[in-house]
């Protein structure tokens, strides 16, 4: 029996881990694990979550891993704790202010099993509260990396949470970020490159909270594009001078990125990535500094870039 490795991290969700545990033990699929990362979360937040577990799912105990980190190092590393404990064909994430369909790991499942597909993807419930709900989609692809080059374009969601991905494909040599902001597209996309086969499931099991006002996704604009410009910065970083083969695509799109998430913000890194986006042609650099200048400030940094 295929099994499932459903990785939930942990930080500051006192409100909302009951709801959101309460809907990931409670999937259908008999062969899931559930791994639990408390990511130095200061507040109640695991407190409440082993008080669940005892009081409603002690009958799961043997399937259930809680790790407790004593220093909050992010999201994308709180998943990566997740992914070196799971034992499970397949990787589910979930987002502990978020929840799941009860038979979302089945549905899953049944899918890849269906398909033979490396990565079954999915639509996503966005919950604006008072009952509003927003459905975002993707279309079908005709392969992984068509999928991934979209993502990368801005066409085409990069949320890992809505990805089924096999757990080979997360292997050690990847580009796992620090940073938490656009840390899923930049994994997601690396997997998305190795992979052989990804299917679309039209179904919305994934319920995304769009109320949590303590959400990275809630700080200023500002704030949220210099932390993506800094995640895809660091990747190139990573790669550059031996970018594999099958990642090769993926170094230019890394630099209109940086460029396209205002940059300008962050003047530091500027000299850092210089060379390598004098190599880029002409117009995409043009399109990389359109996107990236926000205002008469940004357009002079943009002009200093490029001379």
């Amino acid at each position: 029996m295929t099994k499932v490795s459903i990785i939930v991290p942990i930080y500051k969700v006192e409100p909302y881990i009951e709801h959101c545990a309460r809907s990931v033990l409670s999937q259908t699929w008999p062969d899931t694990e559930f791994i639990f990362v408390d990511d130095g979360s200061p507040d109640r937040s695991r407190e409440i979550l082993e008080q669940l577990i005892d009081r409603e799912f002690s009958q799961l105990k043997s399937r259930i891993t809680v790790i407790a980190k004593p220093v909050n190092q992010g999201l994308p590393q709180a998943r990566l704790t997740g992914l070196k404990a799971a034992t499970g064909d397949y990787i589910m994430h979930v987002d502990s202010d978020d929840w799941v369909d009860p038979d979302m790991a089945e549905k899953l499942v049944r899918e890849a099993e269906r398909t033979g597909a490396d990565v079954v993807y999915h639509y996503v419930a966005k919950e604006n509260g008072n009952g509003k709900v927003h459905i975002a989609k993707d279309k079908q692809y005709r392969t992984p990396l068509d999928f991934a080059k979209a993502i990368m374009r801005r066409e085409a969601h990069g949320y890992l949470v809505c990805k089924f991905m096999r757990r080979s494909l997360y292997t050690p040599d990847l580009f796992y970020p620090t940073i938490s902001m656009h840390e899923d597209i930049i994994l997601g996309v690396q997997i998305l490159s190795r992979a052989r086969k990804a299917v679309l499931l039209k179904d919305a099991p994934y319920h995304y909270r769009r109320t949590n006002a303590a959400s990275f996704t809630r700080q200023s604009r500002e704030v949220r594009h210099r932390a993506s410009a800094r995640s895809f910065l660091q990747m190139f970083q990573y790669y550059e001078g031996h970018w594999p083969s099958e990642l090769e695509w993926l170094r230019n799109p890394t630099l209109d990125y940086c460029m396209a998430n205002f940059l300008h913000y962050d003047k530091e890194s500027i000299p850092a990535i210089r060379d390598a986006f004098m190599e880029l042609p002409k117009t995409l650099k043009r399109l990389a500094l359109t996107a990236a200048i926000p205002c008469r400030r940004g357009q002079r940094d943009a002009q200093r870039v490029e001379e």
